[in-house]
């Protein structure tokens, strides 16, 4: 767990040149619609880009904005990843995460999804 330690401190500071993002496995996924179900491993990746931590989607490219009232080693990353949806990434300094998805629907309706794993650095 030492390198998710580390992972979660370059979260936390401007990235080294040697960082490379983050590999995450999630295997609990909950939802108001299918309630929580256990997975082998949704993997996730978040890349490093111009030395900020991204997600990259077919519809383009997430950038992340850390939450500045969490204290390192552990993060919180706030992506806006299309018009009607954000994501919420929060890491602990062991490396477990827990990602929280939240759409807006027609007629105002919001559907989160919440999932939950690991994350270490991307190899």
């Amino acid at each position: 767990m030492r390198a998710a330690a580390l992972a979660i401190a370059c979260l936390a500071a401007p990235f080294p040149a040697a960082a490379t993002g983050l590999a995450c496995t999630f295997t609990q996924l909950c939802s108001p619609m299918t309630d929580c179900q256990t997975h082998p491993g949704l993997p996730f990746s978040f890349d490093l880009i111009s030395g900020a931590l991204a997600l990259v989607t077919p519809d383009g490219i997430a950038f992340a904005t850390p939450l500045s009232h969490v204290e390192p080693p552990a993060s919180a990353l706030l992506f806006d990843t299309l018009p009607d949806m954000t994501l919420l990434l929060t890491l602990s300094e062991t490396g477990q995460a827990a990602m929280t998805q939240h759409e807006f629907g027609p007629g105002g309706q919001i559907t989160p999804v919440s999932y939950f794993g690991t994350c270490e650095p991307a190899s």
